[in-house]
C-alpha cells in the first residue's frame, strides 16, 4: 500500500459502505471499487491539496453511482459509472485478495466486548446513549470501547499473525490433578484448545485477541471456552479482559529432571525399604484393631497401607519443608492441577522417563448414602494397570473397578460382612452373583464371604495415626534432602502469585513417593492377585 491508503482508511471505508448497504458482500465490492479508484488516481501522479477531502467526496460519488446502477439495472455493469469491471485488472485482484480479506479477517477477530458496540454503532447506527442504555453501561464506557476498538484494530493490522504458532504446531501437553477436580477435568477433556490456552497463558496475562492470534483462530471461537475455564478455576482474570493460568505449568524436561532427582534419592538412600519395614513392624498393632478384614493376609492389607504411608510421607515432608515459608495455603482451592509441556521447537529426551523407578498410580474415593447405613465411602486405592480399565463409556470418568460398587449395591457388602448367612432377595442374589464374578465375594459352603476390608471411620483413623507417627521422622529427613534440589530446578518457572500452590501442592508430589514405593515394594510385601480382573486388592469401604 502507500502513505495514503492505510489500514485505518481501509477500515473506515468498509464501515462507510456497510452503514449504507445492508448486504455485506455488496459493501465489500463497493469498498474495493473506492479503494481501487484512489490507487488509480494516486498512481497517475495527481497532487492533492487535501487527500482525505478528495477521497471522501469520491467515496460518496461512488456510493451514488452504486445506488443509480441498482435503480437502472438494464445498464451493463461495465457502464455503471465507477462500478468494478466484470473482468478486474491485476491490481484490483490484489486489493480484493489481500487488503479487503485482511480487513474482514481483522474485524472478525475483534473480541466480543468491542464487537457488540462496533455492530450497534456502525451497523445499527445507534447513538452512544442508546448503546449505553441497552447494555446498561456508562456512556463513557461506550466511548472508550469505541476508541479502543479502533485502536485495537489498527494494532492488529500491524501485528497480527494470520496463522498463530499454536495453530500448526501445538504444544505437547500432559497434566494430572487431585482432590475435587471433576469439573476441571471435564473442561480440560472437552477440547484440545483448553490445554493450549493454559500453556499460552502460563507466564503472563493475555487478552482474548492475543490468545487468538497465537492459536490462529477468531476470538469468537475462544470466548465460550475461556468462560468455562474461568468457571472451572483453570484461568483467572487479574485485570479486566486479561487471563492467566491458575496453576503451575512446567517444561516437561525440567519437571521430569526434578522427578528423577527426587526418585533417585528415595530409592538410592533406602527410603522405600524403610517405609515397608515400618509397616511390617506395625502388623500386630493394626491387626489387633476391630475392623472387618483384620484376619486377612497382611500382604493383602499392604495395598492399602502403602497408600496411607506414602500419603503421610508426602504430607509430613511437605509440612516440614514449608516450615521455612510464611505462605499459607489457599483455602479457596477445591482442587489442584499440574501441567507439563513441550513446545514444538523443543525436544524432549524420552529416555529420561526410564530413569523414573515408579509405577502408574491413582486412586478414587466415592461417597454414597444408604438407608441402612447412612453415608458409606468406597475407595479404590489402586485404579491403574494391571487392574482392569474396561470403561467404554466416554461420558463416564470412572475406571474399571471404580464402577464395581455403587449406591445400589454397597449396602449389601456391608450387610454380608456382618452376616455371611444373610438370606437374600432375588435382587440381592443378582448383585451377589456379580460380586462373586468380580472377586468381591467368595463362597465358602453356603456362606458369602466379603473379600475387601470394611473400616469404621474411627478405626481407620487409628490405623492412620499409627502409621503417621512412625513415618514422620523419616519424611522430614527426606524432605531436607530433596526440597532445595527440586526448587533449584523448578522455581524459575513458578510465578510469584502461584508460590502458595507450588509449595502446598506441586512440591508435595516430590515428597509423596507412592508410585516409587509401589515400584520398589511390588515383589517385597504385597500379596498379588492371581487374576487382576477379579480382585478386591486395594479396595475398601468406610462406614
Amino acid at each position: 500500500m502507500n502513505e495514503f491508503i492505510t489500514n485505518e482508511l481501509i477500515e473506515a471505508t468498509y464501515l462507510f459502505c456497510v452503514k449504507r448497504i445492508s448486504d455485506t458482500e455488496a459493501a465489500k465490492d463497493l469498498s474495493q471499487d473506492i479503494l481501487y479508484e484512489a490507487l488509480r488516481v494516486i498512481a497517475s501522479g495527481k497532487e492533492f491539496v487535501s487527500f482525505y477531502s478528495w477521497y471522501w467526496k469520491m467515496a460518496r460519488n461512488k456510493y451514488a453511482d452504486y445506488i443509480s446502477s441498482k435503480q437502472n439495472s438494464t445498464l451493463p455493469i461495465e457502464m455503471a459509472g465507477g462500478m468494478a469491471a466484470e473482468h478486474p485488472q491485476p491490481i484490483e485482484n490484489l486489493i480484493a485478495t489481500e487488503d479487503i480479506s485482511q480487513l474482514n479477517f481483522a474485524l472478525s477477530r475483534l473480541a466480543s466486548i468491542y464487537r457488540e458496540i462496533i455492530i450497534r454503532f456502525y451497523l445499527k447506527e445507534q447513538t452512544v446513549r442508546q448503546i449505553a442504555n441497552e447494555l446498561d453501561i456508562p456512556e463513557g464506557t461506550v466511548k472508550r470501547r469505541l476508541f479502543d476498538a479502533k485502536k485495537n484494530l489498527k494494532e492488529r493490522f500491524e501485528n497480527m499473525n494470520n496463522i498463530g504458532k499454536t495453530a500448526y504446531a501445538p504444544a505437547d501437553v500432559s497434566w494430572f490433578c487431585g482432590f475435587s477436580a471433576m469439573n476441571a477435568i471435564f473442561v480440560m477433556d472437552s477440547s484440545k484448545i483448553c490445554p493450549q490456552v493454559m500453556v499460552i497463558c502460563r507466564s503472563e496475562a493475555k487478552t482474548v485477541n492475543e490468545i487468538a492470534d497465537e492459536m490462529g483462530v477468531a476470538p469468537l471461537y475462544l470466548e465460550d471456552m475461556i468462560e468455562k475455564m474461568i468457571s472451572a478455576n483453570l484461568l483467572v482474570s487479574p485485570a479486566k479482559g486479561k487471563y492467566i493460568a491458575n496453576h503451575c505449568i512446567f517444561p516437561r524436561e525440567k519437571y521430569v529432571e526434578a522427578d528423577v532427582y527426587a526418585c533417585d534419592i528415595f530409592h538410592d538412600e533406602g527410603y522405600a525399604e524403610k517405609i515397608i519395614n515400618i509397616l511390617l513392624s506395625l502388623k500386630d498393632k493394626i491387626t489387633a484393631l476391630d475392623f472387618y478384614g483384620n484376619d486377612f493376609d497382611y500382604g493383602y492389607l499392604m495395598w492399602i497401607l502403602y497408600v496411607i504411608a506414602g500419603d503421610f510421607f508426602g504430607s509430613h515432608g511437605r509440612d516440614h519443608y514449608i516450615g521455612k515459608y510464611s505462605i499459607k495455603d489457599e483455602a479457596e482451592r477445591k482442587y489442584r492441577l499440574t501441567m507439563q509441556y513441550t513446545l514444538p521447537d523443543e525436544t524432549f529426551d524420552s529416555s529420561m522417563l526410564s530413569r523414573l523407578r515408579a509405577v502408574s498410580w491413582s486412586n478414587l474415593h466415592q461417597d454414597f448414602t444408604t438407608s441402612e447405613y447412612g453415608k458409606l465411602e468406597f475407595v479404590n486405592d489402586f485404579e491403574t494397570e494391571p487392574f482392569p480399565d474396561d470403561n467404554d463409556d466416554e461420558t463416564d470418568w470412572r475406571r474399571g473397578r471404580d464402577k464395581w460398587i455403587d449406591g445400589n449395591n454397597i449396602a449389601l457388602l456391608v450387610a454380608l460382612s456382618e452376616d455371611p448367612d444373610k438370606k437374600l432377595s432375588v435382587h440381592e442374589e443378582a448383585m451377589a452373583a456379580d460380586f462373586l464374578k468380580k472377586g468381591l465375594l467368595k463362597k465358602e459352603n453356603d456362606r458369602l464371604i466379603v473379600q475387601l476390608p470394611i473400616f469404621r471411620r474411627e478405626i481407620y483413623n487409628e490405623i492412620r495415626n499409627l502409621v503417621s507417627a512412625e513415618i514422620k521422622p523419616l519424611a522430614e529427613e527426606y524432605a531436607d534432602k530433596v526440597g532445595a534440589g527440586v526448587e533449584k530446578i523448578l522455581l524459575p518457572y513458578v510465578r510469584k502469585d502461584l508460590m502458595s500452590n507450588f509449595i502446598h501442592w506441586d512440591m508435595r508430589m516430590f515428597f509423596q513417593q507412592i508410585c516409587s514405593l509401589f515400584d520398589y515394594g511390588w515383589d517385597k510385601a504385597l500379596t498379588k492377585p492371581e487374576d487382576y480382573s477379579r480382585s478386591a486388592a486395594g479396595l475398601y469401604i468406610l462406614t
